[in-house]
This record gives structure tokens, sequence and C-alpha cells, in this order.
């Protein structure tokens, strides 16, 4: 499901910011998952060890101990690097002819509309 993950050497105050988005992204996801507004099946999978922040060679960050699922199987969550959106996160999908990454979130927090309707196709 991943990919290579490179070597990550925090730089501050940028990565500051980068690792913020992404904590601020993925505790929208598990929120909406608590107070049960995903729409679909969701849940969250942690270790209650300390957060792991990774890069991976595409230049996503993501968290690896930390697993979020939909209808049961487990989906990488990822954020851009360096982006200026509000909620920049994306699950990869595995297709034939390699990963896809859709929206999570649109500009206001909400579950975007490309992943509400792949995710409701897909449990139909």
């Amino acid at each position: 499901m991943k990919t290579k993950i490179s070597t990550y050497q925090r730089v501050i105050p940028r990565d500051l910011f980068n690792e913020a988005k992404l904590l601020k992204c993925i505790g929208q996801v598990v929120l909406k998952i608590h107070d049960r507004q995903t729409p679909i099946r969701m849940g969250v999978i942690e270790t209650g060890e300390r957060f792991k922040i990774e890069l991976l060679d595409e230049g996503y960050l993501f968290i690896s101990n930390l697993d979020i699922t939909i209808l049961g199987e487990k989906y990488l969550f990822k954020t851009t690097y360096n982006s200026k959106s509000n909620y920049p996160l994306f699950v990869e999908i595995q297709e034939d002819n390699g990963p896809v990454d859709i929206q999570v979130f649109d500009e206001n927090g909400n579950f975007d509309e490309e992943f509400i309707n792949y995710f409701t196709y897909l449990a139909s």
C-alpha cells in the first residue's frame, strides 16, 4: 500500500506547519468517526504511542502508527507537503492500473463529494 519512505529531516518552521496541517486533517477524520458523522462505516486503530509522522518519496506526509479503516479495510491517509489548502488530505486507493488519490475533505472540512460518491458506490 505504501511506497518508499524518504529520510525525513525536519526543518523549522516549515515542518511545524506541514505536520500541524496533517494532524489537523487526521484529527478532523477521527472526530467525525467518533461523532458518527462519516458517510460510510469508518474506524481508527491506534497504538497509544506518540504519532510517528513520515514522508513518502512522492512528497506526502502520513502517520505510520495510526490506521484508518473504511468498510473494514485499512487505507493510507496522507497530506501534500507544503500545501496551502485548508484540508489537503487524500486517501490512496489501489486500482488495477496503480494508486489513485481521492480528496477526503472540501475546504470547509466536510467530506468531499468525490470521497462520498466513491465509497458509497463501493459499499453498495
